[in-house]
């Protein structure tokens, strides 16, 4: 028996195995780059159950259901010792073994009963925030990240957590003020810079978002591919706001699109900023063209609506309409055979956002606002974050406007505007309906 470095302790002799198991931790929390070195120590110390647990947890946040597949083997060999394991241990194997199986719900289930007990796990509290993302459970991220971050306040990168969970609540405030603690520990922590983003880019402060972020970005570099291209979406966004195509054009080219084009994280960030750059009277041109090879085959599966949808957009806007045809079928399909909450994410959220947003790419606005409208007080079951799930309801409200539905579409924006100052963008949408 030995201990890692958040003093957990780990059924193992090899140091080898803490060392590995101590990289993987630093690395998911704090988004610098060598998590996957994580399944080499897998094939060198196959007898520590929990190195084994942490490689079959990278296949389980792959967001694919073919990659997470690749995870049950590495859970056979942690389990091949289940009699010699701690408690944590054993329940990790469970919450690994549900995110693999895409039952993403009681797999945060499993990672909220190791935080009840072992609180200093901040790496299952990290893999429920994501999973959280994947159900769109805002509340359960916040409960997690509270029990979490006061036996953690050493770690900057476990108090973004906290901050980012009570952003997507909407207590903005407090996060902007919890992020600022994280970053006064440590000026360099991705996530609470991730999370001012956020604060900045919902309370519509373009100018104040914008200084920060590009203060932060020389560092940027340093760390992971998919929080700097996602740090730069965040960029682009608020550049978005002022209507500087160039610039969001210069992102997206030179830090979000190309550089792990076979990675989902990297499609949702291009995915979603050319569809924003669109609403907003941009044009992406060919892009999406280049996007479509790489996403083709992930269309047909299905692991969450959100990620689905954005897929099925995408592949539209390419051009690929018997392709989407075809995998929106199986879509449908799929939703069908749901049951329990699973039915009401896929069949009265999932099939028509999907629906909706082809139907948006297609030009078909009155369709496109029929099916977008009614899913928009739910949609965050289906995933996403708050900033992501925007291009929703702006579809909506130009689906109405292009449809000749004045009047809604104005109520449409005020609802989504709420009391943000105005900006740019916001006062193109309100030409374009009229308001």
């Amino acid at each position: 028996m030995k201990f890692d470095i958040r003093g957990l302790a780990v059924t193992t002799d090899s140091d080898r195995a803490i060392a590995a198991i101590n990289r993987f931790t630093q690395s998911a929390v704090s988004l610098t780059p060598g998590m996957p070195e994580i399944t080499a120590a897998a094939r060198i110390d196959p007898d520590c159950a929990m190195v084994q647990i942490y490689a079959a947890a990278l296949h389980a946040l792959s967001q694919s259901k073919i990659e997470a597949q690749n995870g049950i083997a590495y859970l056979d060999r942690a389990r091949m010792h289940l009699a010699e394991l701690n408690d944590r241990e054993r329940t990790f194997i469970d919450a690994v073994a549900a995110g693999c199986e895409g039952d993403f719900d009681r797999a945060v289930g499993f990672y909220e009963q190791i935080i009840d007990r072992w609180p200093r796990d901040i790496l299952a509290a990290k893999i429920a925030e994501f999973h959280c993302f994947e159900t769109g459970d805002a509340e359960r991220q916040l409960r997690i990240m509270e029990k979490m971050g006061p036996a953690n306040v050493d770690s900057p990168h476990a108090q973004a957590m906290l901050a980012f969970a009570l952003e997507l609540n909407g207590h903005r405030e407090r996060a902007e003020e919890v992020s600022l603690a994280a970053l006064r520990q440590d000026p360099q922590c991705m996530w609470a810079q991730h999370c001012l983003a956020h604060v900045y880019g919902q309370q519509a402060r373009i100018q104040e978002g914008i200084a920060m972020l590009e203060k932060f970005a020389p560092d940027w570099p340093r760390f992971g591919q998919y929080i700097r291209s996602h740090n730069w979406f965040h960029l682009a966004m608020l550049y978005l706001a002022q209507l500087d195509f160039a610039r969001v054009l210069d992102a997206y080219q030179g830090h979000i699109w190309g550089f792990q084009p076979g990675e989902v994280v990297e499609h949702t960030d291009a995915i979603l900023l050319l569809w924003y750059l669109e609403l907003a009277g941009g044009d992406a041109g060919g892009r999406w063209r280049e996007i479509a090879p790489h996403i083709r085959a992930l269309t047909h599966e299905q692991v969450f609506p959100f990620l689905t949808t954005i897929y099925l957009y995408a592949l539209e806007r390419a051009g690929e309409s018997a392709e989407v045809n075809r995998a929106m079928a199986q879509v449908e399909d799929y939703a069908e055979r749901q049951t329990g909450r699973a039915a009401h994410v896929w069949k009265d959220i999932g099939v028509l956002q999907a629906q909706g947003s082809i139907a948006f790419a297609r030009g078909d606005y009155d369709r496109a606002a029929a099916m977008l409208g009614p899913t928009l007080s739910d949609i965050a079951c289906g995933g996403g974050s708050d900033e992501q799930r925007a291009v929703f309801a702006q579809s909506y409200f130009l689906s109405l406007a292009r449809a000749g539905r004045k009047d809604a579409a104005r109520q449409a924006l005020r609802d989504y505007l709420e009391d943000r100052p105005p900006n740019p963008l916001h006062r193109r949408w309100l030409a374009e309906i009229g308001g």
